[in-house]
């Protein structure tokens, strides 16, 4: 099952509790992972590529944590298992999110690029928030340049992805009243009706600012809610 924006501040709220036979088998592990063929598996297997992801990011490496989660996506997007291809799922979309988040400070268009097809042809289903973060992304990404058509395109799929999630709402809000389309106003109180935060997000957003009628109109409809949530 994909898990969803909801999904995940759940499962971040859980505590978590070191399993106690933890710090014995450290000294196994450093021990083995030390031996070259074990090691290289380590390398590639998923633990190892996230946290060679991870510590590439953690260096300001953005390039090279891409090319990781390139090489990741590569190696797992044909993997199949009769059990566990939820987790292959899971797995599979996480490293898109991660190689998306990297390439994002780069300026690197041909990664980019490749990572946007290798999301077309990824992983069914396409749900989940690994899924609809990557697609808003690459949402932003062709707003960015002048791509109109595919910004919009790509925000309706990060939406279709995670209905939980009211960050593609607020976009396509956003373009929506960019760019003169309808809807721009159910499109916000739709981010709304998921996140009430999303009210002084919108409140204070230049863009937003231009259409003082919907801000009027989503404060009268919304503002005592959030006060009766405040108090």
């Amino acid at each position: 099952m994909s898990l969803t924006k909801k999904d995940i501040e759940n499962i971040e709220q859980q505590p978590f509790k070191e399993p106690p036979f933890i710090n014995s088998l450290e000294g196994l592990f450093q021990f083995i992972s030390k031996i070259p063929f074990v090691k290289k598996y380590f390398q590639e297997s998923i633990g190892g590529l996230h946290g060679n992801i991870f510590r590439h990011r953690d260096n300001n490496e953005y390039e090279l944590s891409t090319e990781v989660a390139l090489f990741a996506l590569e190696k797992y997007r044909n993997k199949k298992s009769l059990c566990l291809q939820d987790m292959i799922h899971h797995h599979w979309w996480s490293f898109m999110q991660l190689g998306v988040e990297s390439a994002t400070h780069t300026e690197n268009q041909m990664h980019k690029d490749k990572l946007i097809d290798f999301a077309n042809s990824g992983i069914e289903p396409f749900e989940g928030y690994n899924v609809a973060y990557s697609y808003l992304e690459f949402s932003k990404w062709s707003y960015l340049n002048n791509d109109t058509d595919t910004a919009i395109k790509y925000v309706k799929k990060a939406l279709k992805a995670d209905k939980t999630w009211g960050e593609p709402d607020f976009i396509l809000g956003w373009y929506a009243l960019l760019f003169g389309m309808d809807n721009a106003e159910l499109y916000l109180s739709q981010a709304i009706e998921k996140d009430k935060g999303y009210l002084l997000h919108i409140i204070n957003n230049d863009i937003c600012q231009q259409h003082p009628n919907i801000i009027n109109n989503l404060t009268f409809k919304y503002s005592d809610e959030n006060k009766n949530q405040s108090e």
